[in-house]
């Protein structure tokens, strides 16, 4: 490109890649866990979602936790402490699907599979801009400065971390599965001080 001097791209959205692989113990309490009724074409999910208050998931915490700090250096965020809200299992049938959701109330939120997945159903990640959808030219390809939507086929042992705000979804699964997702606040002190935009949560 001889015109082009510089080009930045602004406000990125960072979706974090980690690996954990559960020991034997926690893949016999995560397929025991109780979950809610299974509806058609709806995933389930536990009916405990503090799951991280569980001494079997410890170690998936603290790994989820270490990973988060490091997201938090990229962002230069600072705080007190990290904690984990929420901690759930989700359940899919055949069939079963995630309509577009985020998360609110929280600052990061992530998934993980503790199995294989034989179906490869991705997670997939909306763009969150509104305003790019009014005009949208055809692409020769697709990348991450033109695509609409981004997505994560699951992996055993891998995870995720994205902002809570992030919108997202499943499509219907072509065999069972199940994963676990989680939320984190940043507890610490929010704005600026001596503002009205200033908080301590």
């Amino acid at each position: 490109m001889a015109n082009v001097v510089k080009q930045v791209a602004i406000f990125p959205t960072v979706i974090t890649e980690f690996e954990y692989a559960a020991n034997y113990d926690l893949s016999i309490v995560i397929k025991e866990e109780k979950l809610f009724e299974d509806k058609p074409f709806v995933s389930s999910q536990s009916i405990n979602n503090k799951l991280h208050e569980k001494k079997e998931y410890q170690p998936l915490v603290t790994k989820i936790l270490n990973t988060t700090k490091e997201v938090c250096q990229l962002y230069k965020y600072t705080y007190k402490s990290l904690e984990i809200t929420n901690l759930w299992i989700n359940h899919s049938k055949k069939g079963a699907s995630h309509n577009p959701h985020n998360h609110s109330n929280n600052i990061f939120s992530g998934v993980w599979y503790p199995f294989k997945d034989i179906s490869n159903t991705p997670i997939i990640f909306q763009d969150p801009r509104p305003a790019v959808s009014v005009l949208y030219p055809n692409c020769e390809q697709y990348n991450l400065y033109n695509t609409s939507m981004y997505k994560f086929p699951p992996t055993q042992n891998m995870g995720l971390i994205f902002p809570s705000w992030l919108y997202h979804f499943v499509p219907p699964t072509h065999n069972d599965r199940l994963s676990l997702s989680f939320n984190i606040i940043l507890r610490g002190e929010y704005g600026k001080k001596n503002t009205l935009q200033n908080a301590n949560i």
